[in-house]
């Protein structure tokens, strides 16, 4: 499926951003439904949350990001 950017008109390509915690702990983005809910142990509540992974596409011409939420799989 070919995407066209919103700004220009030209050529999107899909990548990810990546989150970085230490040489052992990266992911890609994911998007929580509702409201952040802070948890002593774990840093954010998400049980019973949903989830989204997040697709991002770049402008091959101006570098525009554009993300989407999609259900994980």
């Amino acid at each position: 499926m070919s995407y066209q950017c919103s700004k220009c008109n030209s050529d999107m390509e899909e990548g990810f951003l990546l989150e970085m915690g230490d040489a052992n702990n990266m992911s890609s983005q994911t998007w929580v439904a509702g409201k952040l809910e802070k948890s002593f142990f774990m840093g954010v509540k998400l049980k019973g949350k949903a989830l989204y992974d997040v697709k991002t596409f770049r402008c091959t011409a101006c570098g525009y990001l554009d993300s989407y939420a999609v259900e994980k799989r």
